[in-house]
């Protein structure tokens, strides 16, 4: 049976990939207006007229608690230790971003293997800028720990 204590991490991981992920993506979108690419190519689904899309803080919620399984299990790593956040975030950015095994573009996987797309400079300078932006900002949020009050 699963503690209340590894729960609760769970639980927080969960919340801080949904608010970082939800935050960056709007932010992001904004600045590099995705929207004007994603409408005008027809390998992305669009917002309007896609049931899957609505499901798709479903999908993040999942995300997220996976993560938080994952990271459970090496969170000594990173938890209550000195630059922990700078432990966690280069932890996913080596394993999630550059090295996934995925042909991802921005892998290293999608270097070698992917012929080169025609997406705008924005659209891809934007959308690595936005993964590191939101894994680091969700790197911060797991490893903020709240200082308790002393009480006189």
């Amino acid at each position: 049976m699963i503690g209340k204590e590894k729960l609760k991490f769970i639980g927080k991981v969960t919340v801080a990939h949904i608010v970082s992920y939800m935050l960056c993506g709007i932010i992001f979108m904004q600045i590099f207006d995705y929207m004007s690419f994603i409408q005008n190519d027809a390998a992305w689904r669009t917002v309007e007229d896609d049931w899957i899309i609505r499901l798709a803080l479903l999908f993040q919620i999942v995300r997220g608690a996976l993560f938080g399984v994952v990271l459970l299990l090496m969170k000594d790593c990173f938890i209550d230790k000195k630059l922990g956040w700078l432990r966690l975030w280069a932890i996913i950015a080596i394993l999630c971003i550059f090295n996934t095994s995925s042909t991802c573009p921005g892998s290293i996987e999608g270097f070698v293997y992917l012929v080169p797309s025609d997406e705008p400079l924005r659209v891809k300078l934007g959308g690595m800028l936005e993964i590191l932006t939101q894994t680091l900002l969700f790197s911060l949020i797991v490893t903020f720990k709240r200082r308790k009050k002393e009480v006189k």
